[in-house]
């Protein structure tokens, strides 16, 4: 919906003319060292704005008011800290105190009874930063503004002790600091008002947004596999793969890969186990791996078999997941290091994704590792230009207007079966037929391989939407372009590339939004499309106002490195929140 506001609402008269006004009498028309409050000397400072000190008290303050709440009320310091929310709560002080500033000039005042007003209503007025409305939702900041009653619990009415209580429990106030720090809260948010409230949205403009956003398109994808076709073409040859290593445009590539694997490689086999699966399933699992792990003692290249069985995404390079075992499920690090060069888990390696054969390859020497070097990526190369060429045929048969399932049958059925050596000696290890696995019957067969090309729908996505996974943005931005300019059927003229393979995308289905549909939710959609165009126009406001007054901005970084760095509490695995008494110890009085 942004991108709707940016093309259509920027371009309204009044909204332009509006936040050109603003910033003419806000930023330029005023001098911004006007109305400074000085710091005293030697007081530190969270951030110094146009002169006025943000104290660490006050900054604690806003952070601890913000902080999310359990379900039972417990303050969730580890997912404030992962929110980033110290900076959060500075970045809207420092925005508070811009505007309190303009707002000072302009006259705009606040006086003791609204302040007394907005406590007895219950209220704690806080800011957060113009460019993240989305937060205010998730910290529970509504309006501007925190509920949280200063109720006595059995009258319902407010009560002095309770609120003296609730403050200084949760910001560390006494109610003089934070009567002060609420009217500056209130002259803020007066100012927000002045920017916002004049920004309007017509019926028309919401009309044009609401098609925009709300028409979908639903494309068909196929997409060709280098990974699949690698295990249906024929093993190259090692004196065709070192010819290839020793083109100058493939040498340089080969050296470093081979230089990089100097250490032995770990590979594995990954049989996945789902979530919440059965006992006989755990059990058919384990017995496709012993399979699999009768195969590589039997004599075949461990590589290999993770490339025919493999449900890892490393199959496609052999299993291969590095050197290291840093990062790795403890079961998977611990079974991993144990193992000397050469050697195999002798039992699968139970993890929470599965059953694991691991291997760790054995020394090589430079010219060794360099010849199996080359024959990975050649491997890959092969893979890669088939696959491409098989994409390409099949974009040319569908644009010619033949049937799609067709087409797809025909390019698969250029591919052989590939014999599986050592069904029989993974039988004879103990394992028991599947006939779910290819192993089991003696070959892998590219008509019924779950990877083969396939017409897949995407799910349906709006203008804003990012419809085929793995491509970049603007393969995406392409994709999207084309789905709301094409008519249902035809295909683009591109073939795209993820991270997966070769996509072939044609449009299955648009579906626009109508002006029935927009009069059932023209209410909500309006109140919706004013809020997102008021937080734009402020935002727009707010990043000019800094842009001016950058010069007196200033935040201390080592105190904010300083609370970021603080050591993790140990209940909850976030940065611990100073209580009350202790700021003030570190404050003073």
């Amino acid at each position: 919906m942004l991108q709707a506001l940016r093309s259509q609402g920027l371009k309204s008269v009044i909204y332009g003319s509006l936040i050109v006004a603003m910033v003419l009498v806000f930023v330029l028309g005023f001098n911004p060292s006007a109305g400074k409050k000085h710091a005293e000397i030697g007081e530190q400072c969270a951030a110094r704005v146009r002169g006025r000190c943000v104290t660490p008290k006050d900054h604690l303050a806003a952070y601890r008011i913000l902080i999310p709440r359990g379900e039972g009320g417990e303050l969730l310091t580890g997912k404030a800290k992962q929110m980033g929310l110290l900076r959060i709560a500075l970045d809207g002080l420092v925005e508070r105190e811009l505007l309190v500033g303009d707002g000072e000039r302009l006259g705009i005042t606040v006086t003791e009874e609204e302040v007394t007003d907005a406590i007895y209503d219950g209220f704690i007025h806080v800011s957060l930063p113009s460019d993240k409305p989305s937060l205010a939702s998730y910290l529970r900041v509504f309006g501007g503004k925190i509920y949280v009653g200063f109720r006595d619990q059995k009258t319902k009415h407010f009560d002095m002790k309770v609120y003296e209580r609730a403050i200084k429990s949760l910001m560390g106030r006494s109610p003089t600091e934070f009567r002060e720090e609420q009217a500056r809260e209130l002259q803020a948010a007066k100012v927000r008002d002045v920017i916002r409230t004049p920004v309007r949205v017509s019926e028309s403009e919401a009309l044009a947004a609401y098609i925009d956003e709300r028409s979908t398109a639903t494309l068909n994808t196929i997409t060709v596999r280098p990974s699949y076709l690698a295990k249906y073409l024929p093993t190259p040859s090692g004196k065709d793969a070192d010819a290839w290593a020793e083109d100058p445009a493939n040498k340089a590539g080969v050296d470093q890969m081979a230089q990089e694997h100097k250490e032995p490689r770990l590979r594995h086999i990954l049989i996945k186990v789902s979530a919440g699966a059965t006992d006989a399933e755990k059990q058919a699992a384990k017995a496709r791996l012993l399979a699999a792990m009768g195969r590589v003692k039997h004599g075949e290249a461990f590589a290999a078999v993770a490339k025919d069985v493999s449900e890892d995404s490393s199959a496609g390079q052999g299993g291969d997941v590095g050197p290291s075992t840093e990062g790795f499920v403890a079961p998977f690090k611990e079974a991993a290091d144990r193992l000397k060069p050469g050697e195999m888990t002798e039992e699968p390696v139970e993890t929470q994704f599965g059953y694991h054969a691991i291997r760790r390859d054995p020394p090589m020497t430079d010219e060794e590792m360099r010849h199996m070097v080359a024959l990975e990526l050649f491997e890959r190369f092969n893979a890669d230009k088939a696959a491409k060429e098989m994409a390409d045929k099949i974009q040319v048969d569908l644009k010619a207007g033949k049937d799609a399932q067709k087409v797809l049958d025909l390019a698969i059925a250029s591919l052989q079966p590939k014999a599986v050596k050592g069904a029989a000696q993974g039988a004879a290890a103990g394992a028991k037929k599947d006939p779910r696995d290819a192993a089991s019957v003696g070959e892998d067969r590219p008509d019924t391989d779950p990877a083969r090309p396939q017409i897949v729908a995407t799910a349906s996505f709006n203008r804003g939407g990012e419809p085929v996974q793995g491509l970049t943005p603007e393969a995406n931005a392409k994709v999207v372009r084309f789905a709301f300019g094409a008519k249902d059927k035809d295909g683009m003229d591109e073939v795209l590339r993820n991270d997966q393979g070769f996509v072939l995308v044609s449009l299955k289905e648009h579906k626009a939004a109508t002006k029935d549909e927009f009069a059932k939710d023209k209410e909500v959609y309006l109140q919706t499309l004013v809020r997102q165009k008021q937080d734009e126009a402020f935002a727009l406001y707010m990043s000019r106002l800094k842009a001016a007054s950058k010069n007196e901005i200033s935040i201390d970084e080592a105190y904010l490195a300083a609370k970021l760095g603080t050591p993790k509490a140990a209940t909850d695995g976030g940065a611990p929140v100073p209580t009350p008494a202790q700021e003030d110890e570190d404050d003073g009085p």
